[in-house]
């Protein structure tokens, strides 16, 4: 058990680092809200978001219930992976007995004309929470195979008080697939009893096969035998 911990602690840590090193790429212009897409669908680099879909949200204790329009998207690039992915950019906050919760829904399918990749992973990261007392934050997920059919992986990250920030990010491998759906993105933002949350910002990263830069390395052998020749 203990090591397992530390296997899991190093790997959150690795997570964490490769964040803080990583530079976002925006490949889409200024973020967009989820309601002026109507659905989608919404590409960046070679894949794409589609059927989009934010259940009504939910406010408790006299916070106030969360938009399709109080919720952004920007579709970037992770300059040290290569990985295509979104930033999700929002302003939810909770006091003591307050809760804000919504669920987001979508799709995220490899573009036409992309035949030799395949999506192999999938990876989450909160970037801009805080909680206090016995207020948190959690964002979590199912990722299906096709619709309600098989869940491949589910990713639970979260931010409370005095946590050391160790469950910020979480990452999922799966055998290789064309596209994945997200049913359900579930985010919630709590005061509890005697706290508070926030949060106003987080990552995901769908990774493939091949690897962008294993494509550049095979690219730059060929163009070095060609020379050779």
């Amino acid at each position: 058990m203990r090591g397992s911990r530390i296997i899991l602690s190093c790997l959150i840590g690795a997570l964490l680092a490769t964040v803080a090193s990583a530079q976002w790429v925006p490949l889409t212009g200024d973020p967009v809200s989820i309601g002026s897409l109507q659905g989608g669908p919404f590409i960046f680099g070679d894949k794409k978001l589609s059927d989009i879909g934010m259940s009504k949200g939910i406010g408790e204790g006299g916070a106030i219930a969360p938009t399709a329009d109080s919720l952004f998207v920007q579709g970037g690039w992770d300059n040290v992976t290569g990985d295509y992915g979104v930033k999700f950019t929002l302003s939810w906050s909770a006091i003591s007995n307050q809760t804000v919760s919504a669920s987001l829904s979508f799709k995220v399918s490899i573009l036409p004309g992309y035949d030799d990749y395949f999506i192999k992973d999938i990876a989450m990261y909160l970037t801009g929470v805080s909680a206090n007392g016995t207020g948190g934050v959690h964002v979590s997920e199912n990722v299906w195979d096709i619709p309600f059919g098989n869940v491949i992986a589910s990713l639970s990250c979260s931010k409370q008080d005095s946590d050391g920030g160790a469950y910020l990010a979480d990452y999922a491998e799966f055998a290789p697939v064309k596209e994945i759906w997200i049913y359900s993105k579930d985010i919630s933002v709590t005061g509890g009893t005697n706290g508070s949350a926030h949060i106003s910002e987080f990552y995901q990263f769908y990774s493939q096969i091949p690897e962008p830069m294993t494509i550049a390395l095979l690219g730059l052998g060929g163009l070095m035998l060609r020379r050779r020749r």
